[in-house]
């Protein structure tokens, strides 16, 4: 599902645009969920609302889609490394064979079957250079912006191609900032108590460890809450290039560990939502309100009249 805002002015009170109106390139900013299903909002996309449009509370999302557009009949692949290798490249499945998610390096995630024999598909990924066996070989449209004078950030979830791999890490993709991407398509925790996936002394406990977090280990922020904390952080120094920005604003939620995000759990229990209930919804509003947070960063920045922001799940 997606939704699209685009506050862009195309002239000024006259009717005639100027020059600086003309040459001056919109920022973008798109912001990407895991997992989400097309109900797991208050917002309906379908022509009415349905119970789960009831029970969860997206108001950010609701106004998103009063200033833009909303698309209702999108869809994406099944699986996240699929569609984030499509996002990247530009390329759809069939022609990237990138079908199920990826994460180490010539390792096949598909079950052994005794009666279907499975595909030879691209294990590793995507990457933007020859050399790697079992990858589809493709240049970014994020380096195409780069080049054409965006400063480039990524923030969150990347999952572009497998450990030790040129694909994995999103700073050969074109993004100048990468914040806490890595292999990994998942997460170990959001918990900033068990330090998002690592020991005290900073060794990882599994390979879906965030990593580059440190800071915020111990304090008591959601995951969500630090990559929205980061990503304004970014815009803050990109406000100060005088370029244009793209911001690829990826995050780990709402995929499992179902963690309860505090800030928002009480609120569905008191709904009558079971625990795990109210801990998935928490973790959607707590999206959410990362949402909103960029779009108050947007119109306090006073580039709301030149940034588009797209939403979209994976």
């Amino acid at each position: 599902m997606m939704a699209v805002a685009s506050n862009v002015d195309a002239a000024n009170g006259t009717g005639q645009q100027n020059s600086t109106q003309q040459n001056k390139r919109p920022n973008i900013i798109f912001f990407l969920v895991d997992d989400m299903g097309w109900q797991d909002t208050s917002l309906p996309f379908w022509t009415q609302k349905t119970h789960y449009n009831e029970v969860y509370e997206t108001p950010n999302m609701e106004r998103l889609a009063k200033r833009g557009m909303m698309f209702t009949q999108a869809y994406a692949a099944s699986v996240s490394s699929p569609s984030r290798c499509s996002l990247i490249t530009g390329a759809n499945n069939a022609r990237h064979r990138v079908t199920n998610w990826t994460l180490e390096r010539d390792k096949s995630v598909d079950f052994p079957s005794d009666v279907v024999n499975c595909p030879d598909w691209n294990i590793n990924g995507v990457s933007q250079v020859e050399g790697t066996p079992n990858t589809y070989v493709a240049t970014s449209f994020v380096d195409l912006l780069r080049q054409n004078g965006y400063h480039t950030i990524h923030c969150g979830k990347a999952h572009f191609g497998a450990m030790d791999t040129p694909g994995e890490n999103p700073t050969h993709w074109g993004f100048e900032v990468n914040i806490a991407g890595h292999a990994a398509g998942g997460l170990a925790t959001y918990l900033s108590e068990l330090n998002y996936g690592h020991k005290k002394d900073g060794t990882p406990t599994s390979l879906m460890s965030i990593p580059g977090l440190e800071k915020y280990w111990g304090t008591g922020t959601f995951v969500t809450e630090a990559l929205t904390k980061e990503a304004i952080g970014a815009l803050n120094k990109a406000k100060k290039y005088n370029q244009p920005f793209f911001l690829y604003m990826s995050h780990y939620a709402i995929h499992i560990p179902v963690d309860r995000d505090e800030r928002f759990f009480s609120k569905y229990v008191r709904k009558g939502l079971s625990d795990k209930e109210a801990a998935y919804a928490s973790l959607i509003e707590g999206m959410d309100k990362s949402l909103g947070d960029l779009m108050d960063w947007v119109d306090k920045s006073g580039e709301a009249d030149n940034t588009i922001i797209i939403f979209m799940s994976d």
